[in-house]
This record gives structure tokens, sequence and C-alpha cells, in this order.
């Protein structure tokens, strides 16, 4: 039930409806909301089928690798692990690199590290998908954070 009323209140954050940026736009057209071959699929179902994450999930990961070699993704729903590994790898993260953090929105301590991650200098572009959240370390672009209904 929760998770309809989430979607219904994000619906007009869909398929990049009102972003202005050509890179977000492209990347939350073509990434986010692309599609797996059944090839692919059969390949994710085999490999990924056990994970706590749902299908869309674990295909927007596929994407993700397929985008760049430098995919970080963080599973845990602890915030101190989460703010390590951040720490960790937003020093050394190259312009071509992203961050994936799961469960930026079960609880307040979540949402909290997300919002503290969102706002850090070394992040560039926020997608919040709400299931998960995914930072580009790209300093090129403006900092926007973006809000997408998957």
């Amino acid at each position: 039930m929760k998770k309809g009323w989430v979607w219904l209140k994000r619906f007009r954050h869909r398929k990049g409806y009102g972003v202005h940026s050509p890179f977000a736009y492209d990347f939350i057209t073509r990434v986010i909301y692309g599609k797996v071959s059944k090839e692919e699929y059969r390949y994710l179902f085999n490999t990924y089928g056990s994970r706590k994450e749902s299908r869309k999930v674990i295909e927007l990961l596929h994407r993700l690798e397929k985008e760049t070699p430098l995919l970080v993704y963080v599973n845990e729903t602890d915030p101190i692990y989460i703010n390590k590994v951040y720490e960790e790898k937003a020093e050394t993260m190259s312009p071509k690199g992203i961050m994936v953090i799961y469960g930026i929105n079960l609880n307040k301590e979540m949402k909290q590290i997300w919002q503290k991650l969102k706002t850090d200098n070394r992040s560039g572009i926020t997608f919040d998908l709400y299931d998960v959240g995914i930072i580009l370390f790209d300093k090129k672009i403006t900092k926007q954070d973006y809000i997408v209904n998957f």
C-alpha cells in the first residue's frame, strides 16, 4: 500500500519529465529506464536471483555496469558503513565513477545519510529512485539532485 502511495506522489518525476539537463535526461532515459534483452535477463536471473533487491534494481545495476567500469554498489543499510565506504571511495573516484546506495528511504537514519551524501562537495549529480540512490562524481556537469519515479 505504501509503495503505491509513494509512486503516486512521485508520478510527475517519471521518465525524465521536467529534466532540463541533456546529460541527465539521456542518463534517465537510456540507463535508468533502459531495456534488458531476454538473454541478459536470463543471465541476471541466474546470477542474481537470490538477492534481496527487486528485478528492476538488478537490471538497473546491470545497465550501470555497462555504462562504467567504476561502479561501487553498497547494499548495506547501516549508515556508519555507508559513510565509511563513501569516504574511502569519494577521494579516489574518477569523473566516470558511479556509486549506488540501496535503501535510501528505508528509515530516518538512511534518509539523513542520503541527504548528507547529496550535499557533499565531492559528489556531483544525484538521482533518488526511492529504493536506490545514484551518485555521479563528474564535476564538469553542474551539481543537481533529481527525483526519478522508478
